[in-house]
């Protein structure tokens, strides 16, 4: 079912949508050269899948949104594996494997937009997987390799992830047997392939120490603590597991209270309901900490996937106290209901949101904007886009493969040029609130050295939103360009 609904959302939103959002757009700039590091803010394994991926495929949607959709399926796929080690029956493991799609951050936000945050959680439920299996297995040599594997992964996915794997490995340790296999000699091995896969990228942001500190802004808090900060903090926590808690406390009012109480029932819950306890509770309380102790640590909704777990520790707490079947088969609905609401929600996007959206990211004519641009004399070479306020680079790069395409969002991505005859375009978005012209030529000037005067004259170019519906909507973008042969490095 989840194979089936995940190959239906890759369908849809490459298939069906004329562009994309910002998150899969930046990877298509990214994705242009293979380097150690990107940016300071994310690692760079997203964008090295997108790059294998794109070698079968091209550099168009179908990449950024295949590598997106088997990483989501992945984190049911590993939540499934570990609830058939740790649940007592197969139906509850079932229920709390799926039971993530009640979050509306993973069921909605990550179709729509996110990157990072899906590899992150994938690697999240395949370290906890492993983790089990390194229980459970007798401590066998292949348990540890992939688990320094998951954590040589993790920490090239998202920076977030060392919040995650601390929490979850000092959990670990409470916990006896779990505690045994992380003390063994064995787990040198562990970090010494984690420490391989990891090394060549922070040796390279180690050299952007200064960038990452700046990007950090970890000020101490001046004037006592920040209260506010911590309540947003709690805000994301439960913004995250969102509806989820809500369903299961209208559900399994009893069960839920009850997991609160000192000595509660449950006590033939398996042993990793302890740990998942522990593992939640310390994110948290790093969390509110950080957020209390510094005024620039903004806590960011979808920062909380480290909090994937929680519904594995609901249902075995709830297993352990009884379930009433009628009650189970309620929450089985809501989550059917979760599930296809993806691909006909992606749908209903595609088919009405022409009519009513604003900015219409994912409804632009890129397509026709590729074709005008051909038509008004560009063969190839250097395309410089500014990103807002529509994901123009990106999208640009998906429909232009004859071109390296520049943002200025990341002026230091600069790819290598492909061959030295091409043409310099500068494109924006250039309705009557968002005159960016300037922006582009002060990029290729100040990277490309391409000496091009502030005033040189623009064209504009309009084109209709793109909407299935007849007569669905009479809206039209319109584009600013400057087309020039080869300026200095910008051909």
């Amino acid at each position: 079912m989840i194979a089936l609904i995940m190959a239906s959302l890759v369908l849809i939103r490459a298939g069906l949508f004329p562009g994309t959002g910002g998150d899969d757009g930046e990877q298509l700039i990214f994705s242009q050269y293979f380097d150690w590091g990107y940016q300071v803010r994310n690692p760079p394994l997203y964008t090295w899948l997108v790059i294998a991926v794109s070698n079968v495929t091209g550099a168009n949607l179908w990449a950024v949104n295949i590598v997106k959709f088997i990483l989501l399926a992945a984190v049911y796929l590993c939540l499934w594996r570990a609830c058939l080690r740790i649940f007592q029956s197969t139906e509850v493991a079932a229920m709390a494997a799926l039971s993530p799609v009640l979050f509306y951050y993973v069921a909605w936000e990550t179709v729509t937009g996110f990157s990072h945050s899906v590899l992150a959680a994938a690697i999240y439920a395949g370290l906890f997987l492993v983790l089990v299996h390194l229980r459970d297995g007798g401590g066998h040599i292949t348990d540890y390799v992939w688990f320094g594997a998951l954590i040589g992964l993790g920490a090239i996915s998202k920076y977030a992830f060392w919040i995650f794997a601390a929490a979850l490995i000092a959990a670990a340790l409470m916990d006896r047997d779990l505690r045994a296999r992380l003390l063994s000699p064995k787990i040198v091995l562990s970090l010494a392939v984690a420490c391989a896969i990891a090394f060549p990228h922070y040796q390279w942001l180690w050299a952007r120490a200064g960038a990452l500190g700046a990007q950090a802004g970890t000020t101490a808090a001046a004037g006592g603590l920040n209260a506010a900060g911590a309540w947003n903090a709690l805000k994301a926590a439960l913004g995250f597991l969102s509806p989820f808690w809500i369903i299961a406390l209208a559900l399994f009012p009893a069960a839920v209270i009850g997991m609160f109480r000192r000595g509660a029932s449950g006590a033939a819950a398996d042993p990793m309901a302890r740990v998942i306890a522990w593992q939640l509770g310390l994110v948290l309380a790093g969390t509110l900490l950080g957020a209390l102790m510094l005024p620039e640590f903004k806590v960011r909704t979808h920062y909380m996937f480290a909090l994937i777990l929680f519904p594995l520790w609901f249902w075995l707490r709830a297993e352990a106290m009884g379930i009433s079947r009628r009650r189970m088969a309620l929450f089985s609905m809501a989550i059917a209901v979760a599930l296809f609401a993806g691909p006909v929600g992606m749908l209903a996007k595609y088919l009405f949101e022409p009519i009513v959206c604003n900015r219409c990211q994912h409804h632009l004519p890129y397509a026709d904007l590729a074709a005008r641009l051909r038509a008004e004399g560009f063969t190839g070479g250097t395309v410089i886009a500014v990103s807002h306020p529509d994901p123009l680079p990106g999208n640009l790069r998906a429909v232009l493969p004859e071109a390296r395409v520049i943002s200025v969002k990341h002026p230091d991505i600069i790819p290598p040029m492909r061959n030295g005859a091409g043409q310099c375009l500068s494109i924006w978005s250039a309705d009557v609130d968002y005159q960016r012209r300037g922006d582009g030529i002060a990029l290729a000037n100040a990277k490309l050295n391409a000496a091009i005067p502030p005033k040189t004259p623009s064209k504009l170019i309009s084109l209709p939103l793109v909407s299935p519906l007849p007569g669905g909507t009479d809206r039209i973008a319109t584009f600013g360009m400057i087309l020039l042969p080869a300026s200095g490095d910008c051909r």
